[in-house]
């Protein structure tokens, strides 16, 4: 059939048959006349002899193939015209159809030249996903609802839905609370009353995302024999899908969208997922930062309250010492009044003694033999380095009880290395009691234990850059350091390659052992990878089972070598959980970082590597390097 329909015209021929792309000729009608290898081989055919006879039935919308003829009838030629189609075995894909009408031996034809845009539709989507991602984590001054509605517009825009919900889910997994539905539900629904709790229970096949703990999509709503039923009012269903979001194993939120245009598939799922745990860990990370702030607020505040009486006990110290420095008739008044003062500091949480000129204990008060679990008796009369050591004594203590005794208040704040308790973090103030006579001088040292508050601040900082789950850097932290790399490569010069990995299959792992298995597979992942990589490298969770590595100092071979080694790792990998022993293996994309490029653009470039890698069968490096030859 080819043959003979371009018998007169062989160059016409050669030049069809030899194109990289699908050239399929048919007529008017659909009915197929001629097609080339490629297109046998993109619709999955042995050869082009055995090429469907007609191609209307490979569109998988039929009003597409509709409106196509409709576009043409107001011209000869169409260009990029995107339709999803199928193959052989009806998977679909996305194609960019662009379509010719000629004459050929008096004959009528449409010669239609189709390219495969899936991967390109998939990139499309990614870069929405890291747009979206984007201006979540710079919606810093955000509150929490507004953060929950972009991620919800987000979700029908990245899945192309025409509505979307988001529910919290409670403690014990078992109730469903009403947070919002997209924008664009509200208009259309008139459902007299909405219920803000519901029991997982009693829900019909939306909650089968909770109560099977996994993604569930149903493309055929009304044939759909599970369902309970829609209330009198209630926006009409034709697919729907929705996902569980876990955190530490637990199901905190379920996010759900509907009335897309064509079928849901596993790429909507994986999408939505990675979009969702990307905005639950920067709400993670705001309140981590919420909470970071008001643990600061509070110490402030029991600080300056304690700093304050403790003034107020000195300014009556010091009455004490103006008499003292009066009349020799007068010292029995004042040391009545300093037993007084003795008596006001007993009351003190914070540790409180007196040294003289010789720095020797005159008096402490009991927080301090409560903390040191030593009588009175043992600090009376002994030097002050005896109890906190001669090297603080020497190297900070000394200048700063030296400074007192001259009429300064001083202090520090810092880590010391206690020879009877350990390390502890203290606040340490030194206020000059009496500066008469050099016998009579005294110092007064207050001294605030707040280790487990600078403990708790520490960890509180922690939390706001790591990820809650693996221990890895979060998005945020991670693209701080990018950053800061990209500076110090655009003023220092040097080279710097980005790495993206992502777990081959992972909601097979999921799916089949559970996500408590799957949360312990990124976890020994996230080990594994730490341990593999350069100390100097810079490695964290961009979300779900993406994760990203900076390869600071080396070359194109030596960042290559890193992957290839972190994926062969990978691969001999055991994880053992739950009396499971789960294998898997590891997707990398690598790209070099250039000065004058944005980390977001190093991030695209990478990212399209990693699904070069997958489409190549996975288990594999793709490398999109300049320097590479």
């Amino acid at each position: 059939m080819f043959q003979s329909l371009f018998a007169n015209d062989r160059l016409c021929s050669k030049f069809i048959e030899a194109s990289p792309d699908a050239i399929v000729i048919t007529t008017a009608d659909g009915n197929v006349l001629a097609g080339n290898s490629r297109a046998a081989e993109l619709f999955g055919y042995v050869d082009t002899d055995s090429i469907p006879l007609n191609v209307i039935e490979r569109y998988k919308q039929a009003e597409d193939r509709e409106r196509l003829i409709d576009l043409l009838s107001s011209g000869k030629t169409l260009q990029d015209f995107e339709a999803e189609v199928l193959d052989r075995d009806g998977n679909s894909f996305f194609a960019s159809i662009s379509v010719s009408v000629m004459d050929v031996g008096g004959m009528t034809v449409l010669v239609s030249i189709v390219r495969d845009i899936s991967e390109r539709k998939k990139t499309q989507l990614n870069e929405i996903r890291f747009e979206t991602l984007g201006t979540l984590a710079g919606m810093a001054d955000a509150d929490f609802g507004q953060i929950y509605d972009f991620a919800l517009e987000a979700a029908v825009r990245i899945t192309k839905s025409e509505i979307g919900y988001i529910y919290f889910v409670n403690e014990d997994e078992s109730e469903l609370r009403l947070y919002a539905w997209s924008r664009k539900v509200m208009p259309q629904c008139s459902v007299e009353s909405i219920p803000d709790v519901y029991h997982v229970n009693d829900v019909g096949v939306w909650g089968e995302a909770i109560r099977q703990r996994r993604p569930m999509i149903l493309n055929d709503y009304a044939a759909c024999g599970a369902k309970k039923g829609l209330p009198k009012g209630h926006v009409p269903i034709t697919r729907h899908m929705n996902v569980p979001l876990f955190d530490d194993g637990k199901i905190v939120l379920l996010v759900g969208v509907g009335n897309k245009e064509d079928a849901y598939d596993d790429e909507d799922v994986r999408q939505l997922s990675l979009l969702m745990d990307g905005m639950w860990n920067i709400v993670r990370r705001k309140e981590a930062d919420e909470a970071l702030r008001q643990a600061y607020l509070e110490m402030e505040g029991k600080v300056e309250d304690r700093t304050k009486e403790l003034q107020r006990a000195l300014d009556d110290l010091r009455q004490v010492n103006s008499a003292m420095a009066n009349e020799v008739g007068q010292r029995r008044l004042a040391e009545q009044r300093l037993r007084q003062f003795e008596r006001l500091v007993e009351l003190s949480p914070d540790m409180v003694s007196l040294l003289d000129s010789e720095y020797r204990y005159v008096m402490v008060n009991e927080s301090y033999v409560r903390f040191f679990t030593k009588p009175k008796n043992f600090f009376i009369g002994r030097p002050v380095y005896e109890v906190t050591g001669k090297d603080l004594f020497e190297n900070r203590s000394k200048k700063l009880i030296d400074s007192a005794f001259a009429g300064q208040t001083t202090g520090f704040e810092a880590w010391i290395d206690l020879p009877l308790l350990g390390k502890r973090f203290f606040t340490v103030t030194y206020h000059p009691v009496y500066s008469g006579e050099d016998e009579n001088r005294l110092v007064s040292i207050t001294a605030h234990d707040i280790t487990e508050q600078k403990e708790m601040l520490e960890e509180v900082k922690r939390l706001a850059s790591t990820d809650y789950l693996t221990g890895a850097h979060n998005r945020r932290h991670f693209m701080g350091r990018a950053e800061t790399e990209l500076d110090r490569l655009t003023r220092y010069g040097g080279e710097l390659y980005l790495m993206m990995l992502d777990i081959d299959h992972f909601k097979n792992i999921n799916d089949t052992y559970g996500h408590s298995v799957g949360d312990v597979v990124l976890k020994e992942l996230v080990k594994c990878c730490t341990s593999t990589l350069r100390t100097s490298d810079v490695f964290g969770r961009l979300g779900g089972e993406e994760f990203a590595a900076l390869l600071v100092h080396g070359t194109v071979d030596s960042a290559i070598q890193v992957a290839e080694r972190l994926r062969m790792a990978v691969e001999n990998m055991e994880v053992r959980s739950g009396g499971h022993v789960v294998k898997f293996t590891v997707s990398i994309g690598l790209t070099m970082v250039c000065s004058d490029e944005d980390i977001e653009v190093a991030l695209r470039h990478a990212d399209k590597c990693l699904y070069q890698a997958k489409e190549q069968g996975r288990n594999r490096v793709v490398s999109y390097c300049m320097k590479e030859s």
